[in-house]
């Protein structure tokens, strides 16, 4: 049995892991791509979105921007978007060599962490592990957030990834 000091202890693993209520509304994200596009994420209402919160010098979210890629490639016609967005400083001069060697086939820009923070529902208090990934249904809801911080997710990620994307993509709009 855990005593209360224990109990306290263990308060910030407990906050990490609990997940953000959902569904929910998707907030408007709008940015600037690699390209120079004004994107919106409203404008893709109707398909099925991931958004993956990154740092452009992550070897995970350098992963997880290659997965997205080929999933855009050929899961784009029928309904889904991948869109990335790099929080860390100084991410908007690493941003084209970003895209051109793992996100080439999707929008990627630049976002404010506090801003990504707002998005996700994520205190302040708790330390993001990247990638942060947001899946949002064609009725702009968001459905699940997975983040770097559930090993069992990511060390399956294409699978569960897929898994995900099928089952929102199979919804109607």
């Amino acid at each position: 049995m855990l005593n209360r000091r224990d109990l306290l202890a263990l308060l910030p693993a407990a906050a990490l892991a609990q997940s953000t209520p959902g569904p929910r509304p998707a907030p408007e994200l709008r940015f600037t791509s690699h390209r120079g596009q004004q994107i919106r994420l409203s404008a893709y209402k109707g398909k099925v979105v991931i958004v993956e919160f990154l740092l452009t010098t992550c070897p995970s979210c350098m992963q997880a921007a290659k997965l997205l890629s080929r999933l855009q490639t050929e899961l784009g016609p029928r309904g889904f978007q991948a869109m990335g967005l790099a929080i860390n400083p100084g991410a908007g001069a690493q941003l084209n060599d970003f895209a051109k060697n793992h996100a080439s086939t999707f929008p990627i820009g630049v976002y404010p962490d506090t801003d990504a923070r707002k998005f996700m529902q994520v205190s302040y208090m708790n330390r993001l592990l990247m990638p942060q990934l947001v899946f949002v249904d064609r009725k702009g809801m968001i459905r699940d957030q997975k983040g770097g911080e559930d090993a069992s997710f990511f060390a399956n990620e294409e699978k569960n990834v897929r898994a995900l994307v099928s089952k929102l993509m199979a919804e109607k709009a």
